[in-house]
């Protein structure tokens, strides 16, 4: 796969919640959309399946910054960074949202859906809009799979991106689509649903958001119809 030649522990191994289907269609989302020397904030970035891609994908001229806040699985998403050796990986372990603080962290089921507001570990929340003023490298890309607190995430800082940056977001209802979009039309991105999203058959679908001065949109739109978005 994607992946191929990289190290990974058998403990973690299958244990994603997606089927093995709409992973790989992801994963060939993301190719479509990632290019050779950005700057990609991987959010909820889990046990860095998604990282470890994007790593080999921006190449040694780009950047990856992994934002995990769930100490459990930093745990196996640390190692596998450092497994394989990725210098242009930063761990970042923090859950992004509307506010800057505290909440509680997790849930019952497998922590592929670990949510915010859930379970039972503290853990630091930062907005975008925060993290940016302190310094962390500003993305061109951005892939979002938080569990229902997407729009609260575009709210923390939506405005302080750059005007070039793509999004892939994960939604994981309707009342979200809707949130999410109108948000982003609000601040002039443009976006291509995926297919999924009329029947929300997996349970999810992605949402893909061009940022008003994105040059390559057109170019892109053909690459996610390539791949059968």
């Amino acid at each position: 796969g994607p992946n191929g030649g990289m190290l990974w522990t058998p403990a973690t191994a299958g244990g994603g919640s997606a089927t093995v289907r709409r992973s790989a269609e992801q994963m060939n989302v993301i190719s479509a959309l990632l290019h050779e020397g950005d700057v990609f904030w991987d959010i909820g970035a889990h046990h860095g399946s998604v990282t470890l891609f994007g790593s080999r994908r921006v190449g040694p001229k780009g950047h990856v910054h992994a934002f995990e806040p769930s100490g459990m699985n930093r745990w196996f998403l640390e190692r596998h960074v450092r497994w394989n050796g990725l210098k242009n990986v930063t761990i970042q372990p923090y859950a992004l949202s509307n506010f800057d603080g505290e909440a509680k962290f997790g849930g019952s089921g497998a922590s592929t859906g670990f949510a915010l507001n859930e379970g039972g570990e503290t853990v630091q929340v930062r907005t975008m809009r925060a993290l940016i003023s302190q310094g962390i490298q500003l993305p061109t890309f951005v892939k979002v799979d938080v569990q229902n607190a997407e729009a609260d995430l575009l709210r923390g800082g939506l405005e302080a991106l750059r005007p070039d940056t793509r999004l892939l977001i994960s939604i994981h209802s309707r009342e979200s689509n809707t949130a999410c979009s109108e948000l982003l039309r609000k601040a002039g991105f443009s976006l291509v649903e995926s297919r999924d999203m009329a029947t929300m058959a997996h349970g999810d679908a992605d949402l893909a958001a061009f940022g008003p001065g994105y040059s390559s949109t057109a170019k892109d739109r053909e690459r996610l119809q390539a791949v059968g978005f």
